[in-house]
């Protein structure tokens, strides 16, 4: 079921390139989505969620950015912090939303501040907070419909806590 979401949210984030421009008001990162969305289903085991999010970012960094490792350790970072996000609050999709506006802005800011300290971009405060703000908006609605879908199936397993 975990790769079966990680994958079809890999695929759909290409599919939507497609239709949306990489610097538009619709900007989607579904796979670091939904690698927020199924961390409940790894039961507690983090090392098992952390090689998937290790993995993923792999892959994202081999197809998506052309960047070597970074995206995998970057998305490594963001599993950590929905970790520590996820037992702090209650599972519910309100927290869900939240955990997930926090690590978009994280993975967004992180991801930023690499760009301009290596020089490909030069520091832009309105440009820095126009890439979280695109990011938003999509991955939420992506968020609450996938946490909703996974909650319907997971109920019936009685393995979901949300």
């Amino acid at each position: 079921m975990k790769i079966v979401i990680l994958i079809v949210s890999f695929i759909l984030e290409s599919v939507m390139s497609n239709f949306f421009p990489v610097n538009s008001f619709f900007a989607s990162l579904f796979s670091l989505t939904a690698l927020i969305v199924i961390y409940p289903l790894f039961d507690g085991d983090n090392f098992k969620y952390f090689r998937y999010a290790f993995l993923l970012g792999f892959a994202y960094d081999l197809i998506y950015t052309d960047t070597i490792i970074f995206q995998a350790f970057l998305f490594l970072i963001i599993a950590y912090l929905v970790t520590i996000l996820r037992k702090m609050l209650s599972d519910n999709l309100l927290n869900l939303v939240i955990v997930t506006l926090i690590c978009i802005a994280s993975y967004r800011t992180i991801n930023y501040f690499a760009l301009v300290i290596t020089g490909n971009l030069d520091f832009n405060l309105l440009t820095w907070i126009a890439s979280i703000y695109n990011s938003v908006i999509l991955n939420v609605i992506y968020c609450l419909a996938i946490g909703w879908i996974v909650n319907r199936i997971m109920r019936k397993k009685r393995r979901y806590r949300f």
